[in-house]
């Protein structure tokens, strides 16, 4: 599969060469970024993680002692590598596209977490930058995120290069591989661990969706040898960048791409991903999977497809059953074990519960965070970035409601109480010291809430469907897949 070229967005475009010649760097080790960010940054995460999903799942991170460099998929924008750093504790630096450290807001946190800025071919291509000083940012990035690596650092890569929507792995950059090589070589010359690659993949139910479901798997670590003889090492610990041998890293970069693939849809297309999903959820249907469960059953059922294992009745059949569950925003988890689309009773009371708590927390909710949730929403729908970028802006609203927006908000409302109500300035620090955490309180029962309305809905879904005749279509679909499992099994 060959790797993606990126459409560069306007602000892909505008290239900043003063702002990235300022960038902090490092070639002796250290972290380039600020401690103090990287802990306001985690709870950020945090919070962010518990605001925009429903829930998480992560896998246990397993144990090395060098440093980690988390490789994986890449569909969702800068939401991915967000999703990993919550599920780690070690502080990591990434090499990202350039513009990420040049924007007004943004660039500043990411220059504060050491996040080394990247100048792409299509860049170069495009006559955004010239070759020469792509190639200085460039090395001067990667020497730097491999020092940080080498002395037991995290690092988040995306070796396609460029988030995209499809069902299946692009082609590599060896920019990530040559990076972890020079990493391997510096910590053998220092008598340090030798880094490990941590092979990631990240599963979502919808992951343009607010509040949906995600689960992070962890395969075990791969050992990063070091390909460089003394003299080229010696090199990179000087700060001048070496280049591994090319055999070395094409047979990194294939290797890593083979089990990433495994842990993929890898699928012709969605409609195929979805009706094995459908006959994954039909095989335990006397269960309701989580997310986890789904992925790997599905999985399972990918590989019988692959030995030809399937029949060809049963594909059409689930194609058709998860196709119509799809267009009326329903999976395999509607359906009861008789094939029929279930009928929860006690969604109504869901419904008035879910509004009372969203009519009892609206008033702090529309005082601290319902503006910056309206520009995400805003924002998310009409960007030029890509679908992949619209939970993106989600989760960076609810993470700067910590360090800006709430605490902006309660000096505003804490003035309005002394200036406009008559309370007295002595109360000024206990005013702002209630009305800061009320917000984040009220964000996440808002949250709570929207996602009961949420269950009724999907109910009213299902009730919808099954008074159509598609739900004749979908029922005889299911009781012919149910048939072939029996078969099969």
């Amino acid at each position: 599969m060959e790797a993606l070229t990126p459409e560069l967005s306007k602000s892909a475009m505008r290239l900043d060469k003063k702002k990235l010649q300022a960038v902090p760097w490092n070639h002796e080790g250290e972290h380039p970024g600020s401690p103090v960010i990287w802990k306001l940054f985690r709870a950020m995460v945090i919070f962010g993680h518990k605001a925009i999903f429903r829930r998480s799942e992560s896998d246990n991170v397993p144990e090395i002692d060098g440093g980690r460099i988390s490789v994986s998929t890449h569909i969702n924008g800068l939401v991915d590598p967000l999703v990993i750093v919550n599920s780690q504790e070690r502080r990591f630096t990434a090499l990202g596209r350039h513009d990420l450290v040049t924007r007004p807001l943004l660039g500043w946190w990411c220059r504060g977490l050491g996040i080394q800025p990247i100048l792409r071919r299509v860049e170069m291509a495009e006559g955004v930058t010239d070759s020469e000083f792509a190639r200085l940012i460039n090395q001067r990035s990667m020497l730097t995120v491999s020092n940080c690596i080498s002395t037991g650092h995290s690092a988040v890569v995306f070796p396609e290069g460029t988030s995209h929507q499809d069902s299946l792995l692009h082609g590599f950059k060896t920019g990530p591989f040559r990076t972890v090589f020079a990493a391997s070589a510096i910590a053998e010359i220092r008598n340090l661990p030798l880094p490990h690659l941590q092979p990631t993949g990240l599963h979502w139910r919808n992951h343009t969706q607010f509040r949906t479901d995600h689960y992070v798997e962890y395969l075990d670590p791969i050992p990063i040898p070091n390909p460089y003889n003394e003299k080229e090492a010696e090199e990179l610990i000087l700060g001048n960048w070496v280049e591994p041998p090319e055999k070395a890293v094409l047979s990194m970069r294939d290797r890593v791409y083979q089990i990433l693939k495994e842990i993929t849809p890898d699928a012709p297309d969605w409609d195929t991903y979805r009706s094995w999903a459908l006959i994954a959820n039909r095989s335990r249907k006397d269960e309701q999977l989580g997310l986890r469960e789904e992925v790997i059953e599905t999985r399972k059922v990918r590989e019988i497809w692959r030995q030809g294992e399937l029949n060809q009745d049963l594909m059409d059949n689930a194609r058709i059953s998860s196709k119509l569950l799809f267009e009326n925003g329903l999976d395999g988890r509607d359906l009861d074990q008789n094939g029929r689309l279930k009928q929860e009773n006690g969604t109504f009371l869901n419904l008035l519960l879910g509004v009372s708590i969203i009519l009892v927390s609206s008033p702090l909710f529309v005082l601290g965070t319902f503006p910056q949730a309206f520009i995400a929403w805003w924002l998310g729908d009409r960007t030029d970035e890509g679908i992949d970028a619209r939970t993106t802006y989600h989760l960076l609203a609810a993470m700067f409601s910590i360090p800006i927006f709430w605490p902006l908000f309660s000096i505003i409302w804490t003035l309005l109480a002394i200036n406009v109500v008559g309370i007295e300035a002595i109360y000024t620090p206990i005013i702002f010291a209630i009305i800061l955490p009320a917000f984040y309180v009220a964000t996440l029962t808002t949250a709570y809430g929207y996602d009961l309305t949420q269950d009724f809905l999907r109910n009213r879904r299902r009730m919808k469907l099954s008074r159509k005749d598609d739900s004749v279509k979908l029922h005889n679909s299911i009781i012919r897949v149910d048939k072939h499992l029996v078969d099969l099994i």
